[in-house]
């Protein structure tokens, strides 16, 4: 069974709303999130832990253990990212070298295909891909 650390509330500043279960970022002014505008997106916040309509608030895991949805395969152990403007994760493996990599944290269970969800142990940092 997971521990859960840290929930805050933000308002969805997000047109349509927020799912459960994705990576969202700082939204336009304080207090506000959004869902991540590409891959490798900065200003994370955390991971939602249910979804929210736009103009409520969500309650977003800051620190702890999430459990997020994953955009394809990632193995146990690997650290993840925000995979596109959906705010899935994926695993940092393909980044290209050299590009500054901002991390969400560490899978602690495993995803075979895209929609699964996943614990992932939130460690927020930038690495530089190898």
């Amino acid at each position: 069974m997971s521990n859960y650390i840290l929930d805050k509330a933000y308002t969805v500043a997000q047109s349509g709303g927020v799912p459960a279960f994705r990576v969202v970022v700082q939204g336009t002014n304080a207090g506000e999130c959004v869902l991540p505008s590409a891959q490798n997106g900065d200003q994370i916040l955390g991971v939602t832990v249910h979804a929210q309509d736009q103009n409520r608030n969500v309650a977003v895991r800051k620190a702890g253990v999430a459990r997020v949805e994953a955009a394809g395969p990632v193995a146990v152990g690997l650290p993840v990212n925000v995979a596109g403007n959906t705010g899935k994760i994926k695993s940092i493996a393909n980044e290209t070298q050299g590009v500054k990599v901002k991390v969400l944290g560490f899978a602690e269970t495993a995803s075979l295909a895209d929609g699964d969800v996943i614990e992932v142990f939130i460690a927020l940092h930038e690495r530089t891909a190898p």
